[in-house]
């Protein structure tokens, strides 16, 4: 709303108010920034009011910050909030200083000021309710584009090191690494990152209408506001890590020394890397210290969340348990935990869920198709098996938690990657990435059978002497693989013209149709009949 359709709705609104009628006319004062005009004030004072009860609601509603001085300039002269050093002060009626079509200035801290532009723009018989001013209209706060997207920003981070703020909207803030103690609401005033200023609702409240609520000018505390920004992943787990280390570091450390010389320097590597990652998932995603497990969250982390481990040692799944049990008797031993039989047993009893989970095929499935969907967003060429495996194996690396930026984990990766994709290791690829986009494509049937034919097509294509699948494009087989499980299964039917389902596949693998038929003869001499 602009601010004269503003001050058009307001005094509509104070005729029909039933506010009472003053001896005198009441002034309609207009404030905005001198330098960003784009937040403005309607104020609506009663003939008695006082050019500091003008300064105390300027001071509540946009600029108050650390109790800073302030001054009108009104006909050539100054009026100065500190009467006491100057000497004219504030203590007079606005009456007699301003009528309609007056304008003065206003400007608030001399060492970062606020400036303000004021003008009378008329005068009414309705006089405010309660005290001498009220603050009939005000601008809807401007939109202010994200540093990052160029969005609408939310939250101002504040720059101390170069005082000045940045502007993020949630989603931008939070692939930044903020203080949170440095992050406030964007402020509707002039003032708006200057010394820190912050609105306070509670104050502003003083002069607005009756029937206001704080929550309207100010609808959310920059805390509720961080609280909805869902941390990105790295973000969020060292943020655990970190908790973990902060309340149990110690123990963990004695505990790994005491494995180191009982079992061996293997072992209390294997310990110090499980131990931190089951805690690190209790406290992400049960959100309980050690002090706090129970018998069931302990359970289903071990089954649901430590299981995932996307690389660990071949004797891993066999030690974790016993490893996890050990644990828990040091930790009781050194009283930060009172149930440890209790989360031993319901550990053991989980023990074989928890290997099945740790090897089981769906679950090297569903890693290998989120780095195949993180492969293709970061533009890596799919065709280029050396590409897609180093991509693959930075990912998988930086998923067990190493740090890729570790001169030792560099120098590992080096001597891994320097041969490029071991031969034994290209063909699997190449084959599950072909089966990736066919299930992709499935996913539109009601059931798994065609998705379950197109599994056995892979399959007799891969084991097949002549290793097909390892020539021509990959895309192309992947449309041929669906099209001849649609024909097997009868839902492409020959000599029926160009099928829907037909048009469907060409369309989702940007191949034509007779690319594709062309691909499933010359396909067919490798299946069995």
């Amino acid at each position: 709303m602009t601010k004269w359709k503003a001050l058009k709705h307001g005094t509509e609104c104070l005729q029909a108010s039933g506010w009472p009628t003053g001896e005198e006319p009441s002034l309609l004062i207009m404030i905005q920034g001198r330098y960003h005009k784009e937040y403005w004030l309607v104020v609506l004072a009663r003939h008695d009011a006082r050019l500091g009860d003008l300064d105390q609601l300027i001071r509540d509603v946009w600029v108050e910050c650390c109790e800073h001085l302030s001054s009108f300039r009104i006909g050539g002269a100054t009026y100065d909030s500190d009467a006491e050093r100057f000497t004219n002060g504030m203590n007079v009626p606005l009456s007699h200083l301003i009528a309609p079509g007056s304008t003065f200035t206003y400007d608030y801290d001399f060492g970062s000021p606020t400036s303000l532009d004021l003008k009378v723009i008329g005068e009414t018989s309705v006089a405010p309710r309660d005290g001498p001013l009220c603050l009939i209209a005000r601008n809807d706060p401007p939109i202010i584009p994200c540093d990052l997207c160029g969005g609408e920003a939310e939250l101002a981070l504040n720059d101390f090191d170069e005082d000045f703020q940045h502007y993020y909207c949630r989603e931008c803030l939070s692939s930044t690494e903020y203080d949170p103690d440095c992050v406030d609401l964007i402020a509707n005033s002039p003032r708006n990152g200057v010394c820190g200023y912050v609105e306070d609702p509670d104050t502003a409240l003083l002069w607005y209408p009756p029937g206001w609520s704080a929550d309207e000018i100010v609808p959310e505390e920059p805390g509720e506001l961080l609280d909805e920004i869902p941390l990105d992943d790295e973000t969020e787990v060292n943020a655990a890590m970190a908790a973990v280390i902060q309340d149990i570091g110690p123990d963990i450390n004695e505990f790994v020394e005491a494995e180191r010389a009982a079992y061996g320097e293997g072992i209390a590597c294997m310990a110090g890397d499980t131990v931190m990652a089951f805690c690190t998932f209790m406290y992400i995603v049960y959100e309980v210290k050690i002090d706090a497990w129970d018998a069931l969250s302990v359970q289903r982390c071990l089954v649901d969340e430590l299981s995932q481990n996307p690389i660990f040692p071949e004797d891993w799944p066999e030690n974790a348990v016993p490893i996890l049990c050990r644990f828990l008797t040091h930790m009781e031993a050194s009283g930060h935990l009172t149930n440890a039989s209790e989360l031993i047993a319901v550990l053991k009893e989980a023990e074989p869920a928890f290997q099945k989970a740790a090897t089981s095929p769906e679950k090297g499935q569903a890693i290998f198709k989120l780095i195949l969907m993180k492969a293709e967003e970061a533009g890596v060429d799919m065709d280029d098996l050396d590409a897609f495996f180093n991509f693959a194996v930075r990912e998988l690396v930086e998923m067990a938690g190493f740090d890729l930026d570790n001169e030792e984990v560099q120098k590992e990766l080096s001597n891994l990657l320097e041969g490029g994709t071991p031969e034994a290791l290209a063909g699997n690829i190449r084959a599950a990435m072909i089966f990736e986009r066919c299930e992709d494509f499935c996913q539109r049937f009601p059931d798994n059978t065609i998705l379950e034919h197109c599994r056995r097509i892979v399959k007799d294509l891969f084991d097949h002497p002549a290793a097909p699948l390892a020539r021509g494009d990959a895309v192309l087989w992947s449309a041929a693989i669906v099209y001849a499980a649609c024909q097997d299964e009868d839902l492409i039917r020959p000599g029926r013209g160009a099928p829907p389902l037909g048009q469907e596949i060409s369309s989702f693998f940007g191949v034509e149709r007779a690319s594709i038929r062309n691909k499933v003869r010359a396909m067919r001499a490798f299946l069995p009949d």
